[in-house]
């Protein structure tokens, strides 16, 4: 699969030059089975071979990852009413109350900034976190600013990697792929606990009546 998309890529980067860094970057950061962890350090690879500047990809590829993240915010702000109707009659059946679903829109009212920010740095939850975002209504100006912070501290990091490993550079998928693997264990992990602690609270409170 890696060497189709590396395939695919270089034919498209090699036949429109950085409007199809644009494009590519911006599919991957909204289809999420294209990876960033072989995307990025290609480009990187590219730059390396002197098909591409460096400064131009990392900066053109930021934009693409920004605008990737544009469709999930606007379905995510444009449905809100219906979204949060559904979970509030539903929520329950996924462990989600209605004081969690407060919480979740009171949490990206008051630190909105660090988990966009953050959340674009992390593997599958980066091309996600802008629903949320426009669920909760968080303010565009500022979702743009740190969205594209995000994307740029993940894009430059990759991107530089893949341009000084050179020849070498598909060591980086195993890295990041380890790097993914631990995330996502302690993002499901969290979810364990947070089912487990959700269902040890309703079990107190039917065994309090």
């Amino acid at each position: 699969m890696i060497e189709d998309m590396v395939g695919w890529l270089e034919n498209i980067v090699l036949t429109v030059g950085y409007p199809g860094v644009f494009f590519t970057v911006a599919l991957e950061s909204f289809f999420t089975p294209i990876p960033s962890e072989a995307l990025m350090p290609f480009l990187g690879y590219m730059a390396y071979r002197g098909e591409l500047s460096i400064y131009w990809t990392i900066i053109i590829a930021t934009l693409g990852s920004y605008i990737g993240t544009l469709p999930f915010h606007i379905i995510g702000y444009l449905g809100k009413d219906s979204i949060e109707r559904f979970l509030r009659k539903y929520g329950k059946y996924l462990f989600i109350s209605n004081k969690g679903i407060d919480n979740v829109f009171n949490m990206f009212n008051k630190h909105g900034n660090s988990i966009v920010f953050f959340g674009r740095m992390i593997p599958t939850v980066r091309s996600l976190i802008s629903f949320p975002a426009g669920v909760a209504k968080m303010n565009f100006g500022l979702f743009s600013l740190y969205s594209i912070a995000g994307s740029f501290v993940w894009t430059a990091v990759l991107v530089l990697i893949g341009y000084f490993l050179g020849d070498g550079w598909e060591k980086a998928i195993k890295w990041i792929s380890g790097y993914e693997k631990v995330v996502l264990f302690t993002f499901a992990a969290g979810l364990v606990v947070y089912a487990g602690y959700f269902i040890y609270k309703k079990f107190k409170e039917k065994k309090a009546d």
